[in-house]
């Protein structure tokens, strides 16, 4: 599937002004007492041709975190892909281009793994779009459509238009808008804060910088088939180790 990328014409000007405009209304109808994350998704999935939608934003290390999604499915999606290193998400983060696939389950020379996954058996078609200004890297805007469809030009320049504003929301001054709305936006679930402290419990454990307890931390939820923040809970709450042997644990190659 090829991006349907082109340039933009003075008439379509009106229309993203319009498409915005619906997308920070749903922002402003969705329950305050959530996290900001999830009005931003849901709020795109109310506003956008989309089946399911999800966001990652930069770590530390320059990979990727879970902010949001819309269900369960793009959740595992997301985290599948966080967890392997490679995927659409991932490819339109590493190189500030938007990125899509037809069918996530097919096989992909750019993400081998991924197709493997049982997430992706679900996600159907994936556009993933960056989140960025400039060189700024932010993160990455993941639309799911019902398999068999794709985007148009027009739903296309759409997704592009809301991407810029989630940009512009992440990346608001908090001295202009206040410390609160910045917090607002970024909140993470509680998922990924149990990653970073059960990261920070390997470097502890292994005697590693961080960049290598993550990459521990993905190798033996890789092994052992399973999520990468069910690991990292039962690493913060039960006392989980894992061993030093690298043999027990490694990714495969991708």
């Amino acid at each position: 599937m090829s991006e349907p990328r082109e340039a933009v014409s003075l008439s379509s000007i009106p229309d993203r002004i319009a498409v915005r405009a619906r997308f920070l209304r749903h922002v402003g109808q969705t329950p305050p007492d959530g996290r900001g994350p999830d009005q931003l998704c849901l709020a795109a999935l109310a506003t956008l041709t989309a089946h399911r939608v999800s966001m990652s934003v930069i770590s530390g290390d320059d990979g990727l975190d879970f902010l949001c999604a819309s269900d369960d499915v793009a959740e595992r999606m997301e985290w599948a892909q966080i967890a392997l290193g490679q995927g659409p998400a991932v490819e339109a983060f590493s190189t500030g281009g938007p990125i899509a696939t037809p069918d996530a389950s097919t096989p992909d020379t750019r993400w081998p793994v991924l197709a493997r996954e049982a997430e992706a058996a679900e996600a159907g078609p994936v556009y993933a779009l960056p989140l960025q200004i400039g060189a700024i890297r932010v993160g990455v805007l993941s639309l799911y459509l019902v398999p068999g469809t794709e985007l148009n030009h027009r739903e296309f320049d759409d997704a592009i238009a809301i991407a810029d504003v989630i940009t512009s929301l992440l990346l608001a001054s908090g001295t202009t808008h206040g410390p609160d709305l910045l917090d607002h936006w970024w909140a993470q679930p509680q998922s990924s804060r149990e990653i970073h402290q059960a990261t920070g419990m390997l470097v502890a454990q292994l005697g590693v910088n961080v960049r290598d307890a993550y990459a521990r931390l993905q190798g033996y939820a890789f092994a052992q088939g399973r999520g990468l923040d069910e690991v990292a809970a039962e690493i913060v709450h039960a006392g989980l180790r894992i061993e030093t042997d690298p043999e027990d644990d490694q990714l495969p190659a991708s």
